[in-house]
C-alpha cells in the first residue's frame, strides 16, 4: 500500500477514535451529568457553595449554622463549633436533592402541607438566600412534597433523602470537645488538688521530640503515657451541652478534679480545660473557649493524678533481633550462687550447663525488649532498705548483649537487677547503675526468672530422662516394645 495512503488512513482512524471518545464517551458523561442537575430541586448548586443553613430542629430550636474558613460553626441560638459530619450531610441533601416527580397544576399549597405549616430550611449560596419548604407525605409511594422558597411549583422527593434534616439541636453541635491532634501538642501542664494545695506536672517536647519533665522534678517523662493521655483528651466527647453557667456549675469547677494547660505547634497560646465535679449523672468539663459540657463520669479516670504516672519508667528497650547473648546471675539463696549464659544461634538459644530452655529464653528476651515499670518506689534508697527489697545484693541480674561473647567494655542492650516479688505490689527492680527503684507488674514474673528456684523449675532445659520422669509422675508406664511378648495373643498350633 502507498505510504501516503497509509498515513491518511491512520489519521482518519485517530480522528474517528477521538470523536468517539470525546463525543460519545465523555460527551455522554457530560450530558448525563447535565440531566442529573436538571432533575435536582435546586440545580446548579454544589455542596461546598453553601455558606450557611437555617432551620428549626426536631426539638423546636431555631438554629443557624455558618461555614467559616472551611469549617462549620453554630451561630444561633448559641455560639459553638458545629458537627461537620451532620452539617455536611444537610448541605449535600440540599444541593443534590433529586425530584422523583412533580405535581401538575398543584392548586393550593396547603393541600400538600406547603403553606403556613411547612417546615422551611433556608441556605445562602454566594450571598443569595435560597430555601426549601418541606410538606406532608404523599398518599402512596413513600415520598414527601417539597417546594423551593418563593416558588409555587410542587414536586415530591424520596423521604429518606430528607433524613439529614431530622436531628435535635445537640446533634448539630460538635461533640468532640477539643479540635486538636495529639501530635500537635508541644507543652503540657497537668494540675490536680492535693492535701497541701495543688500538685502540678509540667512537661515539654525537646528538640528530639522526647518528652521531658520540668516540674515537680527535672526528669525524662513517660512518652507512652503522655501520648495516651493526649489521645484520650483529644477524642473526649460531650455527653450533654451546658449553655448556662450558674452557682451549681461554678461550684463544680471551683475544686477541679484535674486541669490541663497545653500549647500547640506553631503558637505559644496556652489553652485550658478543666474537669470538675459531678453535675447530674455526668462530670462537668470546661473547654478552652469557656463552653461547658458534661462527660461520662468515668472518663475522668482516664487521666492519672500521680507524679510518677508521668515519669519515665522504661527499664529496658531494644530490638529483639539485636539480642545475641544473655547472662543470668543468681545470688546465694541457701543453695549456692548460680551463673547461666546462653547465645543465640540458628537453632535458638543454647549454652553450657546449666542450660536454659530456648523457648523460655525467648520469652525472657521478649519481655526485656520493652520492660516498663508500673511505678517508681524511690529515687534513692539506703543499703538496709535495698536489702529489704532483695536488691542489695540483687537476687537476680540479667544482662542482654548484642554480641556473643560480649566484648570488654561494651554497652549492654539491657542490664536489670531483680529483687523480691511482692504479690500485692509487684516485682522490685533496678536498672544496673541507676539508683532509682522501680516496681514491675506482678504478671511479668511469669516471663522472668525471679530467683534461682524459679529458674530451675521453670527456665532450665530438661534432659530427656527428666521429661520422662515428669511425664510419668510416679504412674506405671506401659511396657516398651522390647519387653512385650511378640507371640502374645497368637494361637500356636
Amino acid at each position: 500500500m502507498n505510504p501516503r495512503t497509509t498515513a491518511w488512513l491512520a489519521l482518519v482512524a485517530i480522528l474517528l477514535g477521538g470523536f468517539v471518545y470525546f463525543y460519545e464517551i465523555r460527551g455522554e458523561m457530560s450530558r448525563e451529568a447535565a440531566r442529573d442537575d436538571e432533575m435536582r430541586v435546586h440545580s446548579g448548586i454544589s455542596t461546598d457553595a453553601i455558606d450557611s443553613i437555617e432551620l428549626t430542629t426536631l426539638d423546636g430550636r431555631a438554629a443557624r449554622f455558618e461555614r467559616r474558613e472551611g469549617r462549620w460553626w453554630v451561630a444561633a441560638p448559641v455560639e459553638d463549633r458545629g458537627n461537620p459530619t451532620t452539617l455536611d450531610a444537610i448541605a449535600s441533601a440540599l444541593a443534590d436533592l433529586p425530584r422523583a416527580g412533580e405535581v401538575s397544576e398543584p392548586g393550593s399549597l396547603e393541600e400538600y402541607g406547603l403553606g403556613g405549616a411547612a417546615r422551611v430550611v433556608r441556605f445562602d449560596v454566594g450571598g443569595e438566600t435560597k430555601g426549601l419548604r418541606v410538606g406532608s407525605s404523599t398518599p402512596i409511594g413513600g415520598h414527601t412534597y417539597v417546594a423551593r422558597l418563593g416558588d409555587d411549583d410542587v414536586v415530591y422527593v424520596e423521604q429518606y433523602r430528607l433524613n439529614a434534616l431530622n436531628h435535635e439541636f445537640s446533634e448539630f453541635r460538635e461533640k468532640r470537645l477539643f479540635g486538636f491532634d495529639s501530635g500537635q501538642v508541644r507543652t503540657l501542664r497537668v494540675t490536680w488538688p492535693a492535701v497541701d494545695g495543688e500538685t502540678q506536672v509540667a512537661v515539654a517536647l525537646d528538640d528530639e521530640d522526647e518528652w521531658q519533665m520540668g516540674v515537680p522534678i527535672r526528669d525524662r517523662a513517660d512518652g507512652e503515657a503522655l501520648r495516651e493521655l493526649l489521645t484520650n483528651l483529644s477524642y473526649i466527647e460531650a455527653r450533654s451541652f451546658v449553655d448556662t453557667r450558674g452557682e451549681v456549675e461554678e461550684a463544680a469547677l471551683a475544686d477541679a478534679f484535674i486541669t490541663f494547660h497545653w500549647t500547640l505547634e506553631g503558637d505559644h497560646i496556652e489553652r485550658r480545660a478543666r474537669i470538675g465535679d459531678l453535675v447530674g449523672e455526668g462530670r462537668l468539663i470546661e473547654s478552652p473557649s469557656g463552653q461547658l459540657y458534661t462527660i461520662e463520669a468515668d472518663r475522668a479516670l482516664d487521666f492519672a493524678r500521680t507524679v510518677n504516672a508521668y515519669r519515665f519508667k522504661t527499664l529496658s528497650e531494644f530490638e529483639i533481633s539485636e539480642a545475641r547473648h544473655l547472662r543470668l546471675e543468681f545470688t546465694d539463696e541457701g543453695e549456692g550462687a548460680l551463673r547461666v549464659e546462653a547465645s543465640l544461634g540458628e537453632a535458638g538459644w543454647s549454652g553450657a550447663e546449666p542450660k536454659i530452655d530456648p523457648v523460655r529464653a525467648s520469652d525472657m528476651v521478649r519481655a526485656l525488649a520493652t520492660l516498663r515499670a508500673s511505678d517508681i518506689v524511690a529515687d534513692e534508697m539506703g543499703p538496709a532498705e535495698l536489702e529489704s527489697l532483695g536488691l542489695a545484693p540483687a537476687r537476680v541480674r540479667i544482662r542482654i548483649d548484642a554480641a556473643s561473647p560480649p566484648s570488654d567494655g561494651a554497652e549492654p542492650l539491657a542490664e536489670i537487677a531483680l529483687g523480691r516479688l511482692d504479690e500485692a505490689r509487684g516485682l522490685f527492680a533496678q536498672r544496673v547503675g541507676d539508683a532509682r527503684v522501680f516496681v514491675l507488674p506482678v504478671d511479668l514474673a511469669a516471663d522472668l526468672p525471679v530467683s534461682r528456684v524459679a529458674f530451675e523449675s521453670d527456665f532450665e532445659a530438661r534432659s530427656e530422662a527428666d521429661e520422662i520422669d515428669e511425664a510419668s509422675d510416679g504412674e506405671e508406664l506401659p511396657p516398651s516394645d522390647l519387653d512385650a511378648d511378640p507371640l502374645e495373643g497368637v494361637e500356636i498350633p
